[in-house]
């Protein structure tokens, strides 16, 4: 009987002041949010392009829309929505080149818009693409035009396709910097969740950069087309290394744009710029295209599985030597001669 009359009595208190129940759940409710929200920096955020960009119609340099395909979430509560508009930049654009080469695109992000406008810096994201060249077909005219110059001229003659990344395209990045932000409101079930790849192990080794720096590991894969044909790979006119066939090397660098050259005779110069970013590790695949009796250096955006695939046969790299530096000093002697 006393147990029912205490139950009675508690029942009568709750619908008597209803208002003071509804105040004692409520910070239970908002706790998660209150304490919310450290972004870390490296947090991995999956983007899209909210635009088509091509290499028909951008350039190095020019900017493009991106937003967030998933929203940021941290314990549970959503700090940046799906939809979260964004900027990126086209840091390489190449039109198809002669010997059968591919254009070549490298995008960039830069930023997230946060609330008020403020800029969150992104990194990490590096979406890179080649054309679809007529390699095959430059090389069939090219050697059937061995021991005929005019020939083998209609080989190199051949060009590649454009690139074309349209709207929608997906890529994850990494924040920058860490950020405080408010919460959004509570994050359905799986929202938020980003299922990013462990880094690929291969038969070689590539260490992480040293602390603030970032690091291009540049390779040729070995091949029987090209055998004793090499070329320098470049930075401002120093050679980094020499890439013989089925050779490979790292360059540490520090973060920002960095714009590498090869060539194989002066009127075949190649280019690719990469921004490369504090604590990445990009790849970068040398080639030989063979528009005629000489191969054409193409430096192209690769990944760490066309690495792997390619190490079992890959020797590191020669130093810079006095073949490099002798071409060095011809080039200087060439430039001041002009």
């Amino acid at each position: 009987m006393t147990r029912i009359r205490l139950l009675i009595a508690a029942l009568l208190i709750a619908i008597a002041l209803p208002g003071e129940a509804v105040l004692a759940q409520q910070p239970t409710r908002t706790a998660a949010a209150r304490r919310c929200c450290r972004v870390p920096a490296g947090t991995v955020v999956m983007v899209q392009l909210a635009e088509p960009v091509s290499t028909k119609t951008h350039k190095a340099g020019d900017t493009f829309a991106i937003r967030l395909a998933e929203p940021v979430v941290v314990r549970g509560q959503i700090v940046l929505p799906a939809g979260t508009k964004g900027v990126g930049e086209v840091t390489n654009s190449s039109k198809p080149g002669l010997g059968g080469k591919g254009a070549k695109m490298v995008l960039s992000a830069r930023s997230l818009t946060g609330p008020g406008g403020t800029p969150l810096p992104l990194k990490g994201l590096q979406l890179a693409a080649i054309g679809k060249g007529r390699e095959k077909a430059a090389t069939a005219l090219g050697l059937g035009g061995i021991g005929f110059a005019p020939l083998g001229f209609v080989g190199i003659a051949i060009h590649g396709g454009d690139v074309e990344f349209p709207a929608g395209t997906e890529a994850t990045a990494k924040l920058a910097a860490s950020a405080t932000l408010k919460s959004q409101g509570k994050a359905p079930r799986g929202a938020g969740k980003i299922a990013v790849a462990a880094p690929e192990q291969g038969p070689i080794a590539v260490s992480p950069p040293p602390k603030g720096m970032g690091q291009v590991v540049f390779f040729r894969k070995k091949s029987l087309l090209g055998t004793g044909q090499w070329f320098n790979v470049r930075e401002d006119g120093k050679a980094l290394g020499k890439l013989t066939n089925g050779a490979w090397f790292v360059e540490t660098v520090p973060p920002g744009a960095h714009t590498f050259t090869a060539k194989t005779e002066p009127e075949f110069n190649d280019k690719l710029t990469l921004k490369v970013d504090a604590g990445e590790t990009y790849f970068v695949e040398g080639m030989l295209t063979h528009g005629v009796v000489i191969g054409v250096a193409n430096l192209t955006p690769s990944d760490r599985g066309a690495f792997n695939e390619a190490a079992k046969d890959l020797k590191p790299a020669e130093a810079a030597g006095e073949d490099q530096l002798k071409e060095e000093a011809q080039e200087k002697a060439a430039s001041a001669a002009r």
